[in-house]
């Protein structure tokens, strides 16, 4: 049940996940590289119960039965290992943005299915992008995602903080957007207290004292944050249509994470792993009632 991994190209990787057999190898040795170990007493033997679609493994000392997609974005899915791999794999490319009529025609899953998959992918990325900080020089400012000037429909506006860390040459090095709330309605002014929340749940303590603009009509159009926004604010009218209120934060995350894999990943090959691996938990994600969106 071990698989060499030395080497996962992407070649490699279309080689080694040819079936279902083989993307289980590859599962068994990404979750346990040196071998079994039982995740609850740490003893490393078990017998394989293969009844099932996917094997179990008992351990004999204390008879748990772990499986290999329990904390994965696989857990709990019907949906075979070589269709989740070739979504997780299209997902591991940084320029490769999916919607989910995209990923049914291409792992051949109806839309229910193919956008199930994406939403417990964004969500874990959503989870894991929590827990990263940014860190150094922090600047942000506040943004409006579906703001059009002449536009009476207030409620089409969702107030976003979009920031960033600066490296000492000016490059951006890290980028994050949260959705957040302003201090009057009518007013384009990002609410202190969101401010103080914004900083103190995703500005790493050791940073420098961060610069967050809360006045909209105060930031100059030409500023590269700015403009880094409306970018993101065609890809996500572009690729999936424009995205309500319920969804935005998963899909600004998705696209933060896009942007920062380059620092955070070597390859694709290298992010593709980690996806499959328990960091990347599913677990208490619930798949609301199904909408027509992407």
């Amino acid at each position: 049940m071990r698989t060499n991994l030395t080497d996962p190209s992407c070649r490699h990787l279309k080689k080694l996940l040819h079936n279902e057999d083989a993307c289980t190898s590859f599962l068994y040795t990404l979750k346990w590289p040196k071998g079994f170990v039982c995740p609850r007493c740490q003893h490393q033997q078990a017998c394989t119960i293969a009844t099932r679609r996917l094997p179990l493994y008992e351990c004999r000392a204390c008879h748990y039965q772990a499986s290999l997609t329990v904390g994965t974005v696989m857990e709990g899915s019907r949906t075979p290992l070589q269709k989740w791999f070739t979504a997780l794999w299209h997902l591991s490319r940084p320029h490769c943005s999916l919607n989910a009529v995209q990923l049914s025609a291409i792992i051949q899953v109806t839309y229910k299915t193919a956008w199930s998959m994406l939403h417990k992918i964004r969500t874990a990325i959503s989870r894991a992008d929590n827990t990263r900080p940014l860190h150094g020089d922090v600047r942000g400012l506040l943004a409006f995602y579906g703001y059009h000037p002449i536009s009476p429909f207030k409620e089409r506006q969702h107030p976003v903080i979009v920031a960033h860390s600066v490296t000492p040459n000016g490059s951006t090095s890290a980028l994050k957007m949260k959705m957040t709330r302003l201090a009057r309605p009518d007013h384009k002014i990002l609410s202190y207290v969101e401010h103080q929340a914004f900083i103190n749940t995703h500005v790493a303590a050791s940073s420098m004292e961060p610069t967050i603009n809360r006045y909209f009509y105060r930031i100059k159009r030409k500023d590269r944050l700015y403009q880094s926004s409306k970018q993101v604010w065609r890809w996500l009218n572009e690729t999936f249509h424009g995205i309500g209120s319920k969804y935005l934060q998963l899909y600004l995350d998705e696209y933060c994470f896009r942007y920062n894999i380059s620092y955070m990943y070597n390859s694709a090959s290298e992010l593709f792993c980690q996806f499959c691996r328990p960091l990347f938990t599913s677990s208490s994600i619930s798949i609301p009632k199904l909408k027509r969106c992407a």
